[in-house]
């Protein structure tokens, strides 16, 4: 908290006196933004926290309360709120940490962003080859991570809850969407290790109802941070999951697959607001080939590796392979947690509550210069 009553400047002082308040409509956002809300409100902004429901009607009190700008991690509370009327900026913070899929600066509403935090470098890569003159966005890190890097547990407790042995290797099996649509994606390839001890099964959370005829661990309040600590291995695909172990050094397995949700060649289900030409779309899905680059990140000529990568019917042996040589792959896991996610010290919120600082100021200055410009025009 020191750090915080540094940047309590005249100038920071003064920004925080504006209402900027954050929305989120899935828990899995609620989680992403949750940590730099915390932050923001014990550093004495005015601030709050709504949810945005589908149905206009949920929604009429928060338009009473709500500020003319908010911070989310998802679109989705954007429209709805859009939909009912409200108008003003918004701030965006990622709530995901994989460059493979498609989603990242392929629409419209990212561009629309009066802020917008690149989780890491790969991500700011990736923003300067689709849109070169987007200038509204800065390095910020991911602020879910702090809870991730600040958490402090207790290996055999957790395993308690959970009915695990501690003094055994435990397995967090973790995929990506997508299970509830196609039988070979997600949760379904826990059949590959269903026979191996002191394995979590870790659904994605679009996937938690459809998972929980295998056992499927639900966290509480969608924080899964206790779930990666205890973990010696992660298995997943395509899933942000696999950079934040990587964040904490656990070894990691990825499985190959012939395609994933979200990622090209599969197609897009969104057809509205999309921000691409066509032909970058149609170049990636012909140039994708999932066989040959299992993990190449889309838009860029790079390959997400960090670390073990197994077909489905390998599974068992490579995660042993892991768990027996946890260092093998360091050098990778090391690049990519870095790349995908910037400066990963558990100070992510505090840093991008200061860049927040700066971006108000930066408006106050310019509303400022307006108004004395129209003074001087009529003197």
């Amino acid at each position: 908290m020191e750090f915080i009553k540094n940047c309590m400047t005249a100038n920071s002082k003064k920004a925080t006196k504006i209402q900027i308040d954050f929305v989120w409509s899935s828990q899995k956002e609620y989680s992403s933004i949750f940590p730099l809300y915390s932050i923001m409100k014990s550093a004495g902004w005015k601030t709050n926290i709504y949810k945005i429901y589908k149905h206009r009607f949920r929604n009429k009190n928060t338009l009473k309360k709500l500020s003319s700008r908010i911070i989310l991690s998802f679109d989705l509370p954007l429209t709805r709120l859009r939909n009912c009327g409200w108008v003003g900026k918004f701030i965006y913070i990622d709530h995901g940490l994989s460059p493979v899929k498609y989603y990242a600066y392929k629409y419209k509403f990212f561009l629309d962003a009066d802020l917008l935090f690149f989780p890491g470098e790969v991500f700011k890569r990736k923003m300067e080859k689709l849109h070169p003159h987007f200038n509204n966005g800065v390095l910020g890190g991911l602020p879910k991570m702090d809870t991730l890097i600040n958490l402090e547990f207790n290996r055999k407790e957790e395993c308690d809850k959970l009915g695990l042995e501690p003094n055994n290797p435990i397995i967090l099996f973790a995929p990506t969407w997508g299970g509830k649509y196609n039988k070979n994606w997600g949760f379904h390839n826990v059949k590959f290790l269903e026979d191996m001890k002191n394995l979590i099964l870790l659904p994605h959370p679009a996937d938690y109802q459809s998972a929980r005829k295998y056992d499927a661990v639900i966290p509480k309040e969608g924080n899964i941070a206790p779930l990666l600590k205890i973990s010696d291995v992660v298995v997943s695909d395509v899933s942000s999951i696999l950079v934040e172990a990587a964040l904490i050094n656990k070894p990691v397995v990825q499985v190959e697959l012939p395609n994933y949700p979200g990622c090209f060649p599969e197609k897009d289900k969104r057809k509205n607001g999309i921000a691409l030409s066509e032909k970058i779309i149609e170049w990636e899905i012909n140039n994708t080939d999932r066989k040959k680059r299992p993990f190449k990140i889309a838009y860029l000529d790079e390959d997400w590796v960090l670390g073990h990568t197994a077909k489905p019917e390998n599974l068992k042996e490579t995660v042993m392979n892991a768990i027996n040589n946890p260092n093998k792959y360091l050098d990778k896991r090391q690049y990519w947690a870095n790349q995908c996610c910037w400066k990963c010290d558990g100070k992510s919120s505090e840093r991008i509550m200061q860049k927040i600082v700066e971006y108000l100021i930066n408006q106050i200055s310019e509303k400022s210069n307006i108004i004395v410009n129209q003074k001087n025009k009529y003197h």
